[in-house]
């Protein structure tokens, strides 16, 4: 994936950029009601030395990508579906007729822990600077 961002503010050895949304449809954003081209603000490590209102080229790495998209979608997924089958066993074992509002609830609360150990993991990457995205040059 590569994109185009603009030098919006430099903050010591990173850069603020403003990168514009690709639309779906093509740009012609009169066709779709659904199109949100408002631009993305990132900030990235400055390894090239560019200033403020240069624009430079970004390249996303697919495989970090891929792992934190895995992360943040099928990490939840799993806690919320491992909270139900724990509970649906727990709450029908102990005879409660309601066990399947009570799962349900234990699910919940199983999605609840997985949205903090990803904010654990959020701020344990931030603060190893592996970035998912690179500048590859200055344009």
């Amino acid at each position: 994936m590569e994109q185009i961002g603009f030098v919006r503010r430099l903050n010591g050895d990173d850069m603020e950029l403003e990168v514009r949304r690709v639309s779906a449809c093509g740009g012609n954003c009169s066709s779709c009601s659904s199109c949100d081209t408002a631009p993305h603000i990132i900030t990235v490590p400055n390894r090239l030395n560019a200033k403020v209102g240069d624009f430079v080229e970004i390249k996303g790495h697919t495989k970090n990508i891929l792992k934190f998209t895995a992360l943040v979608y099928m990490v939840p997924l799993f806690f919320l579906i491992l909270g139900i089958s724990i509970g649906n066993m727990i709450f029908k074992s102990r005879g409660y007729s309601n066990y399947e509002v009570l799962s349900f609830l234990t699910g919940v609360l199983g999605l609840i822990v997985s949205l903090f150990l990803i904010k654990l993991v959020d701020n344990r990457l931030k603060d190893k600077k592996d970035s998912t995205l690179s500048i590859t040059r200055i344009l």
